[in-house]
């Protein structure tokens, strides 16, 4: 497949035109008048590409599935995405330019490759595939999108392109690719095969997207395959995940990364490969208490210490490193290792602490629940628990127990605590669409309604409590864990004016973060089988 002779380019002028540019805003390098059509629109999908198509490299947009463009004779995709300084990372990037500020960039989103082929013949071969043809060869310009907020199409002007990398994918990168590829195939063509009419197939595919979410590491189908108002079907396209293109951005913008990655000794293409690696483990440790496991794996870690668990699992996996979230193999295709630790009927399972809330999206009324990053990030995180057993008396202090004989009996007891297995889930769409949608519908309406409180704690006389550090106790009146499964929390140990450093509505609050309930996740486990 060839492209026509004005998208034909050497490396070298692709390296003039791009170094021109970098350091220049999108509206300073706008020769086509994208911005023009704002005056008209504020909601203008996919402006920054157009910038750098139609502007910068000079040939109109199209929804052609060939590649946009070819470099020395390969062909190569053009992509525009956004990049940005984390939240949590902005204390560190102060008063840095340069290389020492871009380290910190991370990816806002992921990347769109192509539409999912559906007729009239779906691709059998995944060399051959539009899929891999658009991603093989992948140069990819980024701007920074310098805002906290849902801006309009009209202020992406104001954004300056960064850097730029041309992206080939490793051959274990390939493989996972190739791997999620084919398991989209595959579900295709057993539907098509099977259900002769297109009218049958359409029924039988939508909700197909979600189903095969769990199962695919660094590729998501976006949107869902549904209905639409009009009768015809939304289409899904292949998408990148968000984590593996924040990966993609750092190790471009922090050339030393790859000295300090932790990754695997065994890695995975497939999720089916990775339960496997955990059911041979399981398998070898099963029943051992923390006592046992000490000793045979080799752990100088004192067993009373909070992390001893997550210690055992990084020796089973031979991970050089102090969390299992640092894995560079987990990392990048979406995985959050958390170690749980059950009663033996099951239960007690604690909340689980997930993301920063930007609150980015809630200023944009317009947004859709499927837009969001919110639905983004509960749709490409899965969740891979160790899970211990506690088999020693790990109950409360009693009432005859001495502060001493209590820490006593629990460090002694935990000893006991024994290696159950590995569990893996996915959220499933009922999930999202149900529980997650409603804490972001009801928060997003607080603040849009100008209903977003301070409520204080009062003790048992109705006066307000206080902390150790003197202030009153209280929380701004977002989503409770009483009432819903994913809630807020503030993400600070001790509530003061000085770590109330987020501003919704004018109230003055802890940074928040979305977390999940810890009931939600006992009966999750226990419906699950162990890998």
């Amino acid at each position: 497949m060839a492209v026509t002779d004005d998208r034909k380019y050497t490396k070298a002028f692709v390296y003039n035109l791009l170094e021109g540019v970098k350091g220049k805003t999108l509206g300073e390098v706008d020769k086509s008048h994208q911005f023009a059509r704002t005056l008209n629109s504020e909601k203008i999908t996919g402006i920054a590409g157009d910038v750098i198509e139609q502007s910068v490299f000079g040939y109109e947009r199209d929804s052609k599935q060939e590649c946009d463009i070819e470099i020395d004779g390969v062909l190569t995709e053009l992509k525009t995405t956004g990049v940005r300084v984390p939240k949590s990372d902005l204390k560190n990037v102060k008063g840095k330019s340069g290389t020492a500020y871009n380290v910190y960039l991370g990816a806002k989103e992921g990347i769109s490759i192509t539409g999912v082929t559906f007729e009239p013949d779906i691709q059998r071969d995944f060399m051959t595939s539009h899929f891999w043809e658009k991603s093989e060869h992948l140069l990819i310009v980024f701007y920074e999108y310098k805002s906290y907020d849902v801006v309009p199409a009209s202020e992406y002007a104001k954004f300056p392109i960064v850097d730029y990398c041309y992206n080939s994918f490793s051959d274990d990168e390939r493989g996972k690719l190739q791997n999620d590829w084919e398991i989209v195939r595959n579900y295709l063509q057993v539907i098509y095969a099977k259900y002769p009419t297109q009218e049958e197939r359409n029924e039988r595919l939508q909700g197909f997207t979600h189903a095969l979410r769990p199962n695919l590491l660094l590729i998501e189908l976006v949107p869902g395959f549904k209905k639409k108002s009009t009768g015809t079907y939304q289409k899904p396209r292949y998408r990148l995940k968000q984590t593996f293109v924040d990966y993609i951005v750092r190790g471009h913008f922090d050339k030393s990364r790859a000295a300090t990655e932790v990754k695997l000794r065994e890695s995975f293409s497939s999720f089916s490969q990775l339960d496997a690696r955990c059911h041979a483990l399981a398998a070898k440790y099963k029943g051992l208490t923390f006592v046992q496991m000490k000793e045979t794996l080799g752990i100088d870690t004192e067993i009373s210490t909070k992390d001893f668990g997550a210690k055992c699992v990084l020796k089973m996996f031979d991970a050089d490193c102090n969390r299992l979230n640092q894995i560079t193999d987990f990392k990048k295709v979406g995985i959050i290792a958390k170690t749980i630790t059950i009663t033996p009927t099951g239960g007690r399972t604690e909340d689980m602490k997930l993301k920063h809330i930007d609150f980015e999206e809630w200023a944009d009324r317009n947004l859709d629940f499927e837009e969001s990053e919110l639905y983004a990030y509960f749709c490409e995180h899965s969740f891979l628990c160790p899970v211990f057993c506690e088999r020693g008396d790990m109950g409360p202090r009693k009432s005859y127990e001495s502060k001493e004989a209590y820490e006593d009996r629990l460090s002694r007891e935990i000893q006991k605590t024994t290696f159950e297995g590995f569990k893996r889930f996915a959220f499933d769409e009922s999930f999202i669409e149900n529980e997650v949608k409603r804490t972001w519908e009801d928060s997003r309406n607080l603040i849009h309604r100008n209903e977003l409180e301070w409520e204080y704690l009062y003790d048992d006389q109705g006066n307000k409590r206080k902390n150790k550090s003197g202030s009153y106790m209280g929380a701004p009146n977002f989503p409770k864990s009483s009432e819903y499964d994913v809630f807020f929390r503030g993400g600070a140990n001790v509530s003061t004016d000085a770590t109330r450093t987020e501003v919704v509505n004018g109230i003055k609050m802890l940074p928040q973060f979305f977390w999940l309930k810890g009931s939600y996740i006992a009966d999750k486990l226990q419906s699950l089988s162990y890998l």
